[in-house]
């Protein structure tokens, strides 16, 4: 089931605008927070189709968690839509994270009906469901979206996956009977690449990179992975 994330901390908006989207679409799911924060961590442990976000929220603003969304790998173009009474963020919002629409409160219901509409449309044809790593083991199957692999570290005769969870927080899944250059060829993705012997990274994740130290920051400061010297030249390049 597809999922809208509406972002809105009017109640009775929210409750508006998924009657809305209910009435266009029934098969779709419809999810509601009054928070940016809480929004971004749902984002990033779940798959969103569209996002619709109002400016003053109850803990920062939806222009702020608009750039952070626009941050992780997968929701690089998905549609935004801004519902909002500030008209002055408008350009901003257009010009800094490519938003598709910013509807002006109060607007009306068919306003709403035609830009919900054009940026579903505009989705289907930008988000294709994004490629699998598939994994059997044994009597476990293991299956990743490739863009929320951040990086995978091989520990003597197995590997272990670091996924993103949230946006903040990762999930890890240890794989035996596993190479780096076996997983690197299963991946068969120009995002990710092999910056250590014991490390391949995806690209998208990177924050990052210190010549000096010779690592590589991802996701958060604080993970950092080590760049093997016979890997460096073809990282920093």
């Amino acid at each position: 089931m597809k999922k809208i994330l509406v972002v809105e901390d009017d109640k009775k908006v929210a409750e508006l605008l998924k009657q809305y989207i209910g009435e266009i679409d029934p098969s779709l799911e419809t999810v509601l927070f009054s928070r940016a924060a809480e929004a971004y961590r749902y984002a990033g442990a779940e798959s969103v189709e569209l996002f619709i976000l109002d400016i003053q929220l109850l803990d920062y603003k939806g222009t702020s968690l608009a750039k952070q969304l626009r941050g992780l790998p997968q929701y690089k173009f998905t549609p935004i839509i801004f519902a909002s009474a500030l008209a002055g963020e408008e350009l901003t919002m257009y010009r800094d994270v490519k938003c598709h629409s910013f509807l002006i409160k109060p607007f009306t219901k068919n306003e709403f009906i035609k830009a919900f509409q054009d940026a579903l449309e505009m989705g289907s044809h930008l988000n294709p469901a994004p490629k699998t790593l598939r994994i059997e083991q044994k009597s476990f199957i293991f299956e990743y979206e490739l863009p929320k692999i951040v990086y995978v570290e091989s520990l003597g005769k197995k590997v272990i996956i670091h996924s993103n969870k949230d946006g903040h927080t990762l999930n890890q899944d240890s794989i035996s009977g596993y190479s780096l250059a076996r997983l690197l060829e299963a991946l068969s993705s120009d995002n990710f690449i092999q910056c250590h012997k014991s490390y391949l990274i995806n690209r998208s994740y990177i924050r990052r990179m210190d010549k000096q130290e010779m690592t590589v920051s991802l996701m958060r400061d604080d993970i950092k992975i080590p760049v093997g010297e016979k890997y460096r030249e073809n990282l920093w390049r």
